[in-house]
């Protein structure tokens, strides 16, 4: 088996790009998702543990062996933040969390982005730009807005979250996290958006989202790789400082698509990991397929793994992700109850279960596994358009 590891490093922003972006510190950025071609995805029995079992052993890179041990002090430093501002952050809003299994009678339908009218795609874009300029709690010293605390949260738990079972319920947790901040702190009311990549697999710069009056442009890679700072939309000017990887400091939002990364999205794969029957199986080929060649072909910001949320495209990704998941539990009776695999990677494992804690670290109450796996229950209570 295989594996496509890409080695190239995503720059930021050329130097024309950094002209531009005044007081930019320009910072290279060093990781991108691991991936796995669709020919070997389609290659891999369903029943064979050994491509899962590889996959796990896949580690995931934020700057190089250098870092790794101030990487780990800095992930138990968040946990223990996390745990303070769970009492802190959450005490004036209630999430809401369900105390039972329950159906919702009118779930809210996601809709594709396509099918949204005009005015609610500006409603959305603006409602993320309400919480990047919302004041932050002051709890989390990077964090210079209340978005970026959420960004901080997946940079904290990066190595807990991927390349396990718990990543499809944890981030399906964090994009209705922020359903919920945008509809209670932004005051948006439309639906929440999702949109489907595989109609622009090898070519998102011409989607209906990368457009100047949404979520900026995006160009394509220049002959060095390099992605540059976004120069129109919704976020034009918008700094980031959670991120990249460990080492936070200023830098733009930045942009760059691989072609060559976003054609690998493609309703061919989502098929091949739609097919198969175990969780497991699902999960690793999504993730490692899809997911993050959507990741890595969008990148810089997009590509780098731990702070890749400070791009806004990150919720449209991972809704399209959990989209996917959603078709696949919808397939067959007892899909929702299907998961399997450890809670985080690594050894030893330890078995995710229903009761397995999801976290915002302290943004917004702490849920379980169990909580999420049924988009139609009483807290979730949403579907998709199709």
């Amino acid at each position: 088996m295989k594996v496509s590891v890409l080695s190239q490093v995503i720059a930021g922003a050329g130097a024309a790009s950094a002209a531009a972006c005044k007081h930019v510190s320009v910072v290279p950025f060093v990781s991108k998702f691991e991936v796995v071609t669709l020919e070997d995805a389609q290659a891999a029995a369903a029943d064979d543990p050994g491509f899962i079992e590889y996959q796990a052993s896949l580690k995931l890179s934020l700057g190089g062996d250098d870092c790794e041990e101030g990487l780990e002090a800095d992930l138990d430093a968040g946990i223990h933040i996390g745990d303070a501002l769970n009492v802190d952050l959450s005490a004036d809003i209630s999430l809401g969390i369900r105390d039972e299994q329950s159906a919702c009678p009118n779930p809210a339908v996601r809709v594709e982005w396509r099918n949204m009218k005009d005015e609610d795609k500006k409603s959305f874009v603006n409602a993320i730009g309400c919480l990047m300029d919302k004041p932050p709690s002051g709890l989390i010293d990077v964090a210079t807005n209340r978005y970026e605390e959420l960004v901080w949260a997946h940079q904290k738990q990066v190595h807990e979250i991927h390349m396990a079972g718990s990543f499809l319920p944890w981030h399906r947790y964090y994009t209705h996290l922020l359903s919920a901040l945008l509809r209670e702190e932004c005051e948006y009311t439309a639906p929440f958006p999702w949109w489907d990549e595989t109609k622009d697999a090898g070519n998102f710069t011409n989607s209906g989202l990368f457009t100047s009056e949404y979520f900026g442009s995006l160009p394509t890679i220049n002959g060095d790789g390099h992605g540059a700072c976004v120069t129109d939309g919704a976020f034009v000017g918008k700094m980031l400082h959670v991120g990249p990887g460990e080492n936070d400091s200023e830098h733009c939002l930045a942009r760059g698509e691989d072609q060559e990364q976003t054609k690998n999205v493609s309703k061919d794969y989502v098929d091949t990991c739609n097919s198969r029957t175990e969780y497991a199986d699902m999960r690793s080929c999504m993730e490692f397929g899809p997911h993050a060649y959507g990741h890595n072909g969008v990148g810089p910001v997009m590509a780098e793994v731990s702070a890749s949320p400070g791009d806004p495209a990150f919720f449209m990704h991972h809704s399209f992700i959990d989209r996917n998941w959603w078709v696949w539990q919808d397939k067959k009776p007892g899909r929702k109850d299907n998961v399997t695999g450890c809670a985080t990677p690594g050894e030893p494992c330890t078995q995710m279960t229903m009761n397995t804690t999801l976290s915002s670290m302290g943004i917004r109450p702490d849920v379980t596994v169990g909580d999420v796996l049924d988009t139609k229950n009483s807290w979730l209570c949403y579907t998709y358009d199709y």
